[in-house]
């Protein structure tokens, strides 16, 4: 089944927000009808490789697509989640 968040987001950088107003940020790998698996973002840890985590829709409130150097404002772009998720 086809994902819910535009392909142009796939390997960018997006914060992840929860009902209960926290989140995250990561990079996206990927989104299917179950949620979306993301990386941590390598900046600020010293592991060789990415963390990736899957998180289900259900807990998802709102994704964002940050600022990647100059490509635009942030905050412009929110992806609500799927509605009945």
């Amino acid at each position: 089944m086809a994902g819910y968040l535009p392909k142009g987001w796939n390997g960018k950088r997006v914060a992840v927000r929860f009902g209960s107003g926290r989140g995250f940020d990561a990079r996206l790998v990927g989104d299917n009808a179950g949620g979306i698996t993301v990386e941590t973002i390598k900046e600020d840890t010293d592991e060789e490789h990415a963390r990736s985590a899957f998180v289900p829709w259900a807990a998802v409130r709102y994704i964002q697509l940050l600022d990647e150097a100059g490509e635009g404002d942030p905050g412009k772009q929110v992806t609500e989640k799927p509605p009945g998720l």
